[in-house]
């Protein structure tokens, strides 16, 4: 998919099992910022309808400009995608502008949460009912729906966002996120921050989410065991290329992706010098 050699036969043999209809596919995109650097390099990957694909890879690594090379956030990163295509049920996206693609169900959560600091916690997630136009009475119907789903947030509705912890927060980012009743989110670094029970809660409701409603979710997560653990299949990405994808079992089950992304084995290699080499000469950037 990615051109990059594959590591280990089980890796590749999890990718290729049966697969949903591609909601979304992206075909060796580029993308640069200011004209001249070049930040993703020949990306390619499919997040299958329903289901929950991971961008892993460290800080710097491109999985934060890749969501936003598919919401079209770019330009407001004087960026832009130079090469390739992205294709939203076989439907080129790339002109389109970020308010016209919520209303085809694509919303991203930005890293960072950035909720309306100045407004409550009820105030922001009808912000994301914007787009909406099928009246009050179904927006308040989704906004029960995602009080369902985040109790913490029924309690401090009428509470001013900044005011709110970091974890409420990120639950409101979602919430405001689902209002817009979306096909598939964009979810960049959920981790950010939060406490690890925290983290796992989110994880939970965004596999409660993914499980009930069908949401289909697109993360970029830098905390690779955690992802892994509630993704169908994931792509590391590195220095702006995917040098590996595959059945996220089959990821976590890598020797490899232990050593390097779980921070576990590795054998013998224990001195900085043998990790550089190694990672170096890493089978998967041949």
């Amino acid at each position: 998919m990615s051109g990059a050699a594959v590591l280990e036969d089980p890796v590749r043999a999890g990718a290729a099992t049966t697969r949903r209809p591609a909601l979304l596919e992206v075909k060796g995109i580029e993308v640069i910022y200011n004209h001249v650097i070049l930040v993703l390099k020949g990306v390619s990957l499919q997040v299958p309808e329903g289901g929950i694909v991971a961008l892993l890879g460290g800080n710097g690594a491109g999985k934060t400009t890749t969501l936003r090379a598919v919401s079209n956030l770019l330009q407001g990163e004087r960026g832009a995608v130079s090469k390739g295509s992205i294709e939203l049920r076989g439907e080129r996206i790339e002109a389109l502008s970020p308010s016209e693609l919520v209303r085809r169900g694509v919303v991203q959560v930005m890293e960072g949460r950035h909720c309306f600091a100045h407004l409550s916690i009820e105030e922001n997630l009808l912000t994301g009912a914007y787009t909406r136009r099928d009246g009050k009475a179904a927006v308040a119907e989704t906004l029960e729906k995602v009080y369902g789903y985040f109790p913490r947030l029924k309690t401090r509705r009428h509470s001013q966002a900044a005011y709110t912890s970091g974890g409420e927060q990120q639950m409101c980012a979602i919430g405001r996120a689902l209002m817009s009743q979306p096909k598939m989110v964009l979810l960049d670094e959920p981790s950010m921050g939060l406490a690890p029970q925290v983290v796992e809660e989110v994880f939970e409701i965004v596999r409660d989410l993914n499980q009930r409603e069908g949401v289909t979710f697109l993360l970029a997560e830098q905390n690779t065991a955690m992802a892994l653990r509630y993704a169908d299949h994931g792509y590391i990405l590195e220095n702006g290329r995917i040098v590996m994808d595959g059945a996220a079992a089959a990821l976590a089950d890598n020797e490899d992706v232990k050593e390097f992304y779980l921070g576990i084995g590795g054998g013998d290699r224990r001195s900085f010098r043998d990790v550089k080499s190694y990672r170096r000469r890493k089978r998967w950037l041949a």
